[in-house]
């Protein structure tokens, strides 16, 4: 990319940082935007200087060389997630360059409100963009797609404009994604890339204010209109088409239908009776993590040994990050942006190290008392979940939650028989959906 080449011969010049990241600043090409014009910089990163990790917020996850902030290998398997700090933007222009380099899925995810409110996510054979569940306001949404083939290894921009409700995700001209959402219309405070599946790098970041177009209503329909003529970006299933069909009916009744928003609440209503009387059988996951997370808080508080042990636990890393500075002295004078993932890198090199064993030997024996001696801090959580469904299979003789669960299976089945009534293609899709539940594909 030019701007990419001509960055890196600024930087072969050895100019200061800081200037770099500010020549590099450039506006997006107006003719290649579509509904927006930028007017105030927010934020930009050409991810040039070893200051990065004072804006963006990551760990061993992410590390930044070469002018890139890149997903490394650690714990690959994982979604990791870099964010922007310190972040206030409502209408706006997020344009920033990218590059696969193994990973499955690329996200760019925005939030405020009280939750996320739109996920770009970008797949190697096509993007979109979907809105977010808010509490009982809004479910989530899928607001279109776009197929565009990602080559492994080169660099792509991607452009993501906001005004007013509506969002366009664009790679170019011609790849594009519309849609349009009242979640969209609210002040965000958060953003953030996510990378999952492996590997993949990020530059030339900017964030602007932004204004519409003053001829973008025209140039909507006829961007809407192509959008709606193209076919999907991918072929999907029974499954999969069924559950697109599903997830877009109950945002849109959600907003827009009383009579589903009636049978919907009875469900809640019951659930919530449920709850209450049965709590220890129906905690929900987030529930028994916030239950263990709320315990550990106040033992932290009001316990002295609970204390000490942490204190104790906490020595024994000290010890053990001291002696990996001690055989690699370089971690010292790195900065926060590449230290994290040198660390890790320095761990693996010490795996037969006698001395490295020892310590994390002793730490991990500290851990295991420390757990030992606060269970109720350090639950498992898949050890509640068990103990959730044991309490439920115990339950399987009582009338009354026999009769509840009756009754919330019915409430349920009067919103799918709506929904069926709303969008014929549930149910001329509902028994091969199930088909392909039954095989596992």
């Amino acid at each position: 990319m030019k701007h990419r080449a001509i960055r890196q011969l600024l930087l072969a010049f050895v100019f200061v940082p800081s200037f770099c990241s500010l020549t590099l600043a450039q506006a997006p090409q107006p003719e290649l935007l579509l509904m927006s014009m930028p007017t105030e910089i927010l934020s930009s990163d050409d991810f040039g200087n070893n200051t990065v990790a004072d804006r963006w917020g990551f760990r061993a996850f992410y590390s930044v060389g070469n002018g890139a902030l890149t997903r490394t290998s650690y714990k690959a398997g994982e979604p990791a997630r870099s964010f922007l700090k310190d972040v206030v933007y409502r209408d706006a222009i997020i344009q920033f360059d990218f590059r696969f380099e193994g990973a499955a899925e690329i996200r760019l995810m925005t939030g405020g409100g009280g939750g996320y409110n739109t996920v770009t996510q970008i797949f190697p054979n096509y993007f979109q963009v979907n809105t977010a569940k808010r509490k009982e306001e809004f479910n989530p949404s899928c607001q279109g797609e776009c197929g565009f083939r990602f080559k492994k290894g080169q660099w792509y921009t991607m452009t993501i404009e906001f005004v007013g409700d509506e969002v366009v995700a664009h790679v170019d001209g011609e790849h594009f994604v519309i849609g349009r959402h009242p979640i969209i219309d609210t002040e965000r405070t958060y953003l953030a890339f996510q990378v999952s599946g492996g590997m993949a790098s990020f530059d030339n970041f900017s964030l602007r204010k932004a204004k519409a177009k003053p001829n973008w209503l025209a140039r909507r329909a006829k961007c809407l209109a192509e959008q709606n003529s193209r076919g999907p970006a991918f072929t999907r299933n029974a499954k999969e088409e069924y559950d697109l069909i599903y997830l877009n009916l109950k945002d849109r009744l959600q907003r827009n239908d009383s009579r589903y928003r009636q049978l919907v609440n009875q469900v809640a209503e019951l659930e919530k009776k449920m709850k209450s009387e049965f709590s220890a059988a129906n905690q929900t996951h987030k529930e028994l993590s916030k239950s263990v997370s709320v315990t550990k808080k106040e033992l932290k508080k009001t316990n002295p040994h609970f204390k000490k042990q942490e204190h104790e636990l906490f020595q024994s890393r000290k010890v053990i990050r001291d002696y990996v500075h001690s055989l690699f002295p370089e971690l010292d004078d790195l900065p926060k942006q590449t230290y994290y993932w040198k660390y890790e890198e320095c761990l693996v090199k010490l795996a037969d190290d006698p001395i490295f064993l020892k310590h994390t030997s002793k730490s991990l024996n500290l851990e295991n008392a420390f757990h030992e001696s606060f269970p109720a801090a350090f639950q498992d959580i898949d050890v509640l979940v068990d103990q959730r469904k044991l309490a439920q299979d115990q339950l399987k003789t009582d009338d009354h939650y026999r009769a509840l669960k009756r009754k919330i299976a019915e409430a349920k089945r009067a919103v799918d028989a709506y929904l069926f009534k709303i969008e014929p293609k549930l149910p001329e899709l509902s028994d091969a959906r199930m088909e392909v539940i039954k095989s596992g594909k």
